[in-house]
């Protein structure tokens, strides 16, 4: 399977864990009179609405360039990642004033039955959680990393609420907001990733520099091609899942135009095939000005 097609299928797995868990939370949450836990469930819906984004946005990401799209429509991508910033940030803000306004108001003690759910719903989360990290990393996709932080952030509130109402029950009259305090403080959590994620969202969305090692592995394959005398430039961008790359090589001077050429073409194919998630290369062939180190 392709990595747009592991993308999508980790999302639509994530959608289906997050649907069942928001019912299950939002249901135990009113009966059990845990408002922490019902601001969980409403995050989990959030955190539905915010895959199904992640999952247009992989979607498009994957179709062929067009006539009005010759670059392709990887950014999609990225605009699906930096709305999952955005709505995790949303969802913390939301739980942060219903946990406020909670405290402000007194309600009844959250129920025993509450804490088995929550158990349950943390473990759940957390292994959801990280199946997406490990699934984002293996097809570098910034969207689907967002949707794994959602999966912890909903695991890190549930594990607050769930610290909030054992204070709660042992501690019996005067505890009861235990675990709108304990839910707040987990939002703190939730907007540390939040600004994280949304940095590194803005910054692919600007093309800004990939990771200095893939820079420095692609400056190296290129220059193991033979023929190379020297690396001038290199400049990548992300979009999509993948990298577009601009790369000048220099070869040596007394090289017909046709040998040059081939050189250019074998630089561009050992680039595409290095398994680095390369999707394009734009090769410029110029003379080895001698005023350099030749490539190794």
């Amino acid at each position: 399977m392709n990595h747009s097609g592991v993308a999508i299928k980790t999302v639509i797995t994530g959608i289906l864990v997050n649907a069942s868990l928001a019912a299950i939370k939002i249901t135990t949450g009113l009966l059990g009179h845990s408002y922490a836990l019902v601001a969980d469930g409403i995050e989990s819906i959030n955190d539905v609405l915010s895959s199904l984004v992640v999952f247009v946005g992989i979607k498009v990401a994957a179709r062929p360039p067009d006539e009005n799209h010759p670059y392709g429509h990887g950014k999609a991508e990225q605009l699906a990642a930096l709305f999952s910033a955005l709505s995790l940030l949303t969802a913390g803000g939301v739980i942060a004033w219903q946990s406020v306004e909670n405290i402000i108001q007194r309600h009844s003690a959250p129920a025993w039955f509450t804490l088995p759910v929550l158990v349950v719903v943390v473990v759940a989360k957390e292994l959801m959680s990280r199946f997406a990290l490990a699934k984002s990393m293996e097809t570098s996709s910034t969207s689907l990393e967002g949707d794994a932080w959602h999966h912890r952030s909903d695991a890190i509130t549930s594990g607050a609420a769930l610290i909030g109402i054992c204070v709660a029950l042992i501690g019996g009259p005067g505890y009861e907001k235990a675990d709108d305090i304990a839910a707040l403080i987990g939002c703190l959590v939730i907007a540390y990733n939040g600004f994280t994620l949304l940095r590194k969202a803005v910054h692919e969305n600007m093309d800004g520099t990939p990771p200095q090692e893939l820079c420095d592995e692609a400056r190296t394959i290129a220059a193991s091609v033979e023929g190379v005398a020297f690396i001038e430039k290199l400049r990548m961008k992300k979009s999509g899942l993948g990298y577009y790359m601009d790369i000048h090589v220099q070869v040596e001077r007394s090289l017909s135009v046709e040998e040059g050429h081939r050189i250019g073409h074998d630089v561009q194919a050992r680039l595409l095939q290095s398994g680095r998630q390369i999707t394009d290369v734009v090769v410029h062939i110029e003379p080895y000005s001698g005023s350099a180190s030749p490539a190794i």
